[in-house]
């Protein structure tokens, strides 16, 4: 009498289902010339200035209303975001993904904010650990 046992489980590789989003993992980074400070009000002479708030957690969520900072004049171009993927809209820079900095920030009136929710993986706290390293990678939720 042979026995036979009835299983549920599907025997086909379904590796071959694995597919890469279209978002992913993407770092921000700053331009050396930023000079960066850490504060609960926008500094005088310096290029970017992140809530002190924004650095009390290494991992956390942000949403569009929550504000991350201020920025000078320059805005935007202090900004780089980089992605191991090429998410749409990107441009190839020395075998590095980048996409525009106004896909996920805005600057309006100054005043720094992401432009949908993300969750956030601090990489520095201070600034020239964020000068040097990057402020986060993200994500988006």
């Amino acid at each position: 009498m042979t026995t036979c046992m009835l299983s549920l489980v599907n025997n086909s590789n379904t590796n071959h289902d694995i597919h890469p989003e279209h978002h992913g993992l993407y770092k921000l980074s700053l331009s050396p010339n930023a000079d960066i400070a850490v504060a609960s009000k926008p500094v005088f002479g310096a290029s970017i200035t992140f809530h002190a708030d924004l650095l009390t957690h290494n991992s956390f969520i942000v949403k569009p209303d929550n504000l991350l900072g201020w920025v000078d004049m320059g805005g935007l171009a202090y900004f780089t975001i980089c992605s191991g993927q090429l998410p749409l809209g990107v441009n190839n820079v020395n075998g590095n993904a980048t996409t525009l900095p106004s896909q996920f920030i805005s600057a309006e009136n100054g005043m720094l904010r992401f432009t949908s929710a993300l969750r956030i993986y601090l990489l520095a706290k201070k600034p020239r650990d964020i000068q040097e390293h990057g402020l986060c990678y993200f994500t988006p939720v």
